[in-house]
């Protein structure tokens, strides 16, 4: 990381190749196409994706036995998710899209599943994933989902609703949570693998977003949709358990990627300060813009360490429920505070689409939402102090 180019903890050759990788696939892939895709508003970059796929980038946190890179640790996928949302924020989370479905499978599934389900996910044309849990009126609350799933002969049907589902329609594999017991809250929650195609299965249009537009988002309509037994994932009333965990996972990756974003925006804020002359000097002079910079690098920093701390922490099979939403928390604020901090340096420039730091604005206010609001974190928190 740029800020402070001291590793945190040390790094394996293989962390710093695939770092490497990262950086120079976000540089020349990722940054220069981010206002292209933005503006696009509702066409992921299916290109981007499949060159990303080329190197390895897509599955390198998949198990090796399943065909994928081996470097499933959170840790490491911290330091890509870092690199590549450094390019751009959708951009970014897009490519690695498939280690958010892949989670819960690994938590929850048998190896027959894994073989079936995530090998399909590696090599150089990997197939495309979403994670079905948002309802329209269940966000945070994932407890609280209606979707249900009924006892059938030979498996389930599932019949409900989904929102607010990253690469619903584009995604040919899908992991879907619904209730199995209405009457129960997390204790009801199973988790089903689906295809695309699945009879009663629909989309809706895709929806109109303020940020991160490279991941197009649908909802999903379930009519009697057949699942077979053998792709339910776990135990019927085990799928809150998997979900939670994922959450653990994905809040501290998605931590990592609102501090590649808020680093973008540092730096690009930075070097216009630099170069800027205001009043006969360089704007970075002037202390109201410095002290600014300032407090910019030093948020980045403590949540850059903050998330790595969490990532270890989930490695070295500790609880991290907190420390997963403390990184969140202080890494998604942060990235709202610096790109709003880079579009005030910037200030009319700042404004104006010609000038990406108004794009990253609008891109890292998901992060202050997804996988649980601020709130929600700052709930989380609470109850463990």
């Amino acid at each position: 990381m740029a800020i402070n180019a001291v590793e945190p903890w040390p790094l394996t050759d293989e962390q710093r190749a695939i770092v490497d990788l990262c950086r120079q696939f976000a540089e020349n892939e990722i940054r220069p196409r981010g206002r292209e895709v933005d503006e696009a508003d509702v066409v992921s970059p299916v290109d981007i994706f499949k060159s990303a796929a080329k190197v390895g980038i897509t599955d390198f946190m998949l198990p090796e036995q399943y065909g994928g890179g081996g470097l499933g640790d959170i840790f490491t996928q911290c330091l890509v998710q870092e690199q590549l949302c450094w390019g751009d924020p959708g951009i970014g989370n897009f490519v690695c899209s498939n280690g958010f479905f892949s989670d819960p499978l690994l938590a929850l599934g048998t190896e027959e599943q894994k073989e079936e389900w995530l090998r399909p996910l590696t090599g150089a044309d990997p197939l495309f994933t979403a994670l079905a849990t948002t309802e329209p009126g269940s966000g945070s609350d994932a407890a609280s989902i209606v979707t249900t799933a009924t006892k059938v002969d030979g498996g389930y049907a599932l019949n409900g609703q989904k929102v607010w589902i990253s690469n619903a329609g584009l995604a040919d594999q899908y992991v879907v949570f619904a209730k199995t017991d209405p009457t129960q809250r997390s204790g009801g929650v199973t988790a089903f693998l689906l295809r695309k195609g699945a009879e009663g299965m629909t989309f809706g249009e895709p929806m109109k977003k303020m940020g991160q537009r490279a991941i197009v988002c649908r909802e999903i309509f379930f009519d009697d949709v057949f699942v077979p037994e053998k792709d339910r994932l776990g135990d019927e009333g085990q799928g809150f358990y998997g979900l939670m965990e994922t959450f653990d996972i994905s809040r501290v990756v998605l931590a990592a990627a609102a501090t590649g974003a808020a680093r973008a925006a540092y730096e690009y804020a930075l070097d216009y300060a630099r170069n800027r002359t205001q009043f006969g000097k360089p704007i970075i002079e002037h202390q109201a813009v410095a002290f600014r910079l300032a407090d910019m690098a030093t948020r980045i920093q403590s949540s850059w360490l903050m998330t790595l701390h969490a990532a270890r922490t989930l490695d070295a099979g500790e609880p991290a429920t907190k420390i997963a939403a403390m990184a969140k928390l202080q890494a998604s604020e942060t990235a709202m505070y610096v790109t709003h901090a880079a579009v005030q340096t910037l200030g009319g420039w700042g404004y104006s689409r010609e000038y990406p730091v108004e794009q990253w604005m609008r891109d890292v206010k998901l992060e202050e939402i997804e996988e649980g609001t601020s709130d929600i974190m700052r709930l989380i928190i609470s109850r463990q102090i």
